[in-house]
């Protein structure tokens, strides 16, 4: 194994039994609307201690086969006990255990984001300004000015990412020098747009002007050649203010941890491998710290014959699973080779040494029981993708290792027919702040979830997609894109209880946790979150506001707004 790998070992497996303890936050959510029963039995008829937590006279939607739902639901440790009527569940309450009065809130499943840079996001967490589903412009400005304030004179501001000219409402386009400066007379503002676009005012472009070279446009924005984005978003975040020791590491990685499960957010797979080191993440779990489930990529870079090889070598001797339930890695993607990397905009077929090189890679994963997860927005890659899948299947079980093709915005019918049948499944970002594509249903979720093939719902956060859950649901069941802007027809979406299984139970089967995660129902961990309106009855429109009042990973509460 690799030292990462020995690392995770050596902490977490033989930990798998563990039984974690109601925090203190858990405490300060019963202060208000709940109580104690003391005048009840101790324990269930089967001799069972009574349950740490009940919640009663919910809408409790458990995503179970028959998308049941109930009432109330028993917590023991970090597992459901029990799940019915709210009399039925009440009954089983003992002196010590807390009953939380929903007076009728949804309760769901803890979302789990099965395609996030997270990583990536730890990095900035603790200090961008995020623009979320903001469709005001106003309100952007008012709070980058709000930011200033907070800063003081000549700190840097950053948004990095996760929206589009096009969503706001009320003035649509980019953002202007001019407003920038007005917006934070003082303060340098760095704004990146993708990987090749920037927004900045004067004060970031004059310090930035050395890597700006011939990309200034002599507005307020900079677009760039891929390479040269690279070089001017290094050049801006030598002035973002990154961790300098462990602790301050650690600090950030909690930031956006408390982020995500303030989403509702309870278990990810993070889809990156060049965006730092995962000591701090490790830290974390081995000390119980960790607020949702962490899981992420074996770690490589192929680009080269040479490297290709020593990528296929690496899935030769390591374990294809080095994880417990919390933590831990799995599976490869999301680009088994590095080159082999598509986009909507060039249907260019990719050379005979490019596939070569993908096809000993998926080789050594099919041989040595690894799960692939790969990017592939044309057609035409997932169809050369099956192709070798198909001849792999010739020797290896590969249906058995839940392979993956993910974005798929132009895949077709008979391409997802034929992922099925071979055993493939599919998995769904955000597309939010991207524009329609003209004349399709771009990725085509309806005819995806008519075919009967396994997809899950994921973000693609952080850079280019929000990774609120919501607004990826709403994406899909009111079929628009930030601000309002229509995307599918009526005939083209899902509905509410489709994209709630693609959040939830589909997604803990393809992290092999089927059994664990993704429904409420006894024997299952406790990850679930209270929503602040009706899941099933608003209208689709008001899906993008939902907002948890409080999520639970494994019996513990992680997250609590301040007015539940």
């Amino acid at each position: 194994m690799t030292d990462n790998a020995n690392a995770v070992a050596d902490l977490f497996w033989g930990k798998m039994n563990r039984k974690l303890h109601l925090s203190w936050l858990l405490a300060a959510v019963f202060a208000s609307g709940c109580n104690s029963q003391t005048d009840e039995v101790v324990e269930a008829e089967n001799g069972a201690p009574a349950p740490d937590t009940i919640f009663v006279n919910g809408k409790i939607l458990t995503v179970d086969a028959d998308f049941s739902i109930a009432s109330a639901l028993a917590v023991s440790g970090e597992r459901i006990d029990a799940v019915g009527g709210t009399q039925e569940i009440s009954s089983l309450a003992g002196p010590n255990t807390q009953i939380v009065d929903l007076q009728g809130r949804t309760v769901i499943p803890g979302l789990i984001d099965n395609h996030l840079h997270y990583l990536r996001g730890t990095n900035f967490a603790a200090y961008e300004l995020r623009i979320h589903g903001v469709t005001s412009r106003a309100e952007v400005l008012r709070r980058i000015s709000q930011r200033a304030e907070e800063l003081g004179p000549d700190q840097w501001i950053f948004i990095l990412g996760a929206w589009n000219e096009q969503q706001f409402e009320d003035q649509p386009g980019g953002f202007t020098r001019e407003e920038l400066d007005q917006a934070a007379p003082n303060n340098p503002v760095f704004i990146q747009k993708t990987y090749v676009a920037f927004f900045m005012n004067s004060l970031s472009e004059a310090i930035l002007a050395p890597a700006l070279g011939d990309f200034y446009t002599g507005d307020s924005v900079v677009r760039t050649s891929s390479a040269d984005g690279r070089a001017v978003m290094y050049a801006a975040l030598e002035y973002f203010p990154f961790a300098i020791n462990m602790q301050e590491r650690k600090e950030e990685v909690r930031a956006f941890n408390r982020y995500l499960t303030s989403m509702g957010i309870t278990a990810t797979w993070d889809a990156g491998y060049l965006d730092g080191s995962y000591d701090p993440v490790i830290e974390l779990a081995a000390e119980d710290d960790l607020d949702l489930r962490v899981f992420y990529a074996q770690r490589y870079w192929a680009e080269t014959s040479r490297t290709s090889i020593a990528a296929a070598e690496l899935l030769d001797r390591e374990a294809p699973f080095q994880r417990d339930d919390k933590f831990g890695m799995f599976g490869i993607g999301e680009h088994v080779h590095g080159f082999l990397h598509d986009t909507t905009g060039s249907a260019n077929p990719f050379s005979d040494d490019i596939w070569d090189q993908w096809t000993l890679i998926a080789e050594s994963a099919a041989r040595n029981g690894w799960q692939l997860n790969e990017h592939a927005m044309q057609d035409g890659t997932s169809v050369g993708m099956l192709d070798v899948s198909e001849r792999l299947a010739e020797q290896y079980p590969i249906a058995d290792l839940r392979w993956t093709l993910g974005h798929v915005d132009l895949i077709k019918p008979e391409t997802i027919h034929r992922a099925k049948d071979l055993g493939w499944n599919i998995t769904i970002a955000n597309h939010t702040v991207k524009p329609r594509i003209e004349g399709i249903a771009s990725p085509p979720i309806r005819q995806i979830q008519d075919s009967g093939i396994l997809w899950g719902l994921g973000s693609d956060g952080t850079i280019v997609a929000t990774y609120n859950p919501f607004h990826t649901i709403w994406e899909y069941t009111a079929g628009k894109v930030f601000p309002n802007i229509v995307k599918y027809q009526a005939d083209e979406v899902i509905t509410p209880q489709e994209a709630l299984i693609a959040h939830t139970r589909s997604n803990a089967y393809l992290f092999f946790m089927e059994d664990e995660l993704g429904t409420l129902e006894a024997g299952k961990y406790a990850d679930l979150v209270v929503l602040d309106r009706d899941y099933l009855e608003i209208p689709v429109d008001d899906i993008r506001n939902i907002k948890p009042l409080l999520t639970m990973v494994g019996g513990e509460v992680v997250f609590q707004d301040s007015g539940f």
